[in-house]
């Protein structure tokens, strides 16, 4: 893995879906096989809002403790979006990199 500027460890994609995948696992509810294509919110998804609240916590704070990196996943732009980056794995797994990107370039 490679360094950002101020020493945390680079996310990788393989890492993030790893890291929510073990989140959403334990979350009582959940399907047995869990992968980027699982959905988690919406109309095909097993999370309810306040699961889907606590799942983020949760993910964030595996993301700061692992790479010290402390970013926001519940923000207002997320929420507000066309396609809430909350679908799935996957789509979820793109939006912590974005906003991880986008953190460490500030």
């Amino acid at each position: 893995m490679t360094d950002f500027a101020g020493g945390a460890r680079l996310l990788e994609r393989s890492d993030v879906v790893e890291i929510i995948c073990g989140v959403v696992r334990q979350v009582r509810g959940a399907p047995q096989n869990i992968d980027e294509s699982t959905s988690l919110f919406g109309a095909d998804g097993f999370l309810d809002s306040l699961r889907l609240i606590s799942a983020v916590l949760e993910i964030e704070q595996e993301i700061n403790d692992r790479y010290s990196l402390e970013i926001s996943l519940a923000d207002n732009p997320a929420v507000s979006r066309e396609k809430s980056p909350y679908r799935s794995v996957g789509s979820l797994a793109d939006y912590i990199l974005a906003v991880a990107a986008e953190q460490t370039r500030a």
